[in-house]
């Protein structure tokens, strides 16, 4: 009850805080806010995961992997933002030299891949939720952000009072098939939460489910993937930024995963923005 009672205090705090910064980045029309609050993030989830895979006896440049987070956000604010790609291919090489430079044909491959993937995993992944901001505005932000937290809540509370087959037992003993359920559930439900779909529910429910129960499922795949990684280097949370809820990667994992998704969807499929 009493970590109940903390991880709710923490999300009564940080929530409005990140929703007010989007809202008005879109209200005046800057951009620059959310580069800067999705750097902030990028940067403290960069630390957290350098020291991961450090626990696996990687060693990443610290240094210059969590310079190259910013930098590729902020070249992603105008229009060519390819430039954000030439410079993760650039670091990408870099990472690949450096790597076998100091270590041996093994430890250097190793490196290289986790560092190549860190980069895919934390900056990229970011950067489609400042795309979507971008294109759509600040209500399909709060439409991902509220099917994340809705299969989180979902999955958080149905997993803890019915929960009692485990989903994957070997990558983590909390979560259950109850729990993905209740999560998929109020994703779906939550992916009704977008003004253009409540103005005509009678077209758009169809897809508005479709689009809450995959962005709820990759969600799920976010926090398995991290916990597995957290399970091999033998932690139970990445960090202690947030009390009550552990590091930065702890809170973000669904969003890394899912937000690529919900932007081809709603971008590609639907035509949203």
């Amino acid at each position: 009850m009493k970590d109940l009672r903390l991880r709710l205090l923490t999300a009564s705090l940080a929530i409005p805080s990140v929703l007010a910064i989007f809202w008005l980045a879109d209200r005046f029309d800057q951009d620059w806010l959310v580069a800067l609050l999705l750097s902030g993030v990028g940067v403290g989830a960069g630390w957290e995961y350098v020291g991961l895979v450090a626990r696996l006896g990687v060693t990443l440049p610290k240094e210059a992997f969590l310079f190259a987070i910013p930098a590729f956000l902020f070249l992603l604010l105008p229009k060519e933002g390819e430039f954000a790609f030439i410079l993760a291919f650039a670091f990408a090489y870099f990472l690949v030299i450096y790597s076998f430079s100091r270590r041996g044909t093994q430890e250097g491959f190793l490196a290289s891949v986790a560092g190549i993937f860190g980069l895919l995993y934390i900056p990229a992944m970011l950067g489609f939720v400042l795309l979507f901001h971008r294109r759509g505005g600040f209500w399909h932000v709060l439409h991902f952000l509220l099917i994340v937290w809705g299969y989180d809540s979902g999955a958080y509370f149905v997993g803890s009072l019915l929960g009692r087959h485990r989903l994957l037992p070997r990558v983590s003993l909390a979560k259950t098939w109850e729990g993905v359920a209740g999560g998929l559930l109020l994703a779906g439900a939550a992916g009704l939460f977008l003004p253009r779909f409540l103005a005509d529910l009678g077209q758009f429910w169809p897809a508005a489910l479709i689009l809450g129960f995959g962005v709820g499922a990759f969600a799920q795949l976010g926090d398995l993937f991290e916990s597995l990684v957290k399970r091999a280097a033998g932690v139970k949370d990445t960090g202690r930024f947030f009390p009550g809820h552990g590091g930065i990667l702890d809170r973000i994992d669904g969003i890394l995963a899912s937000a690529p998704i919900y932007y081809f969807f709603a971008h590609y499929i639907l035509g949203l923005f």
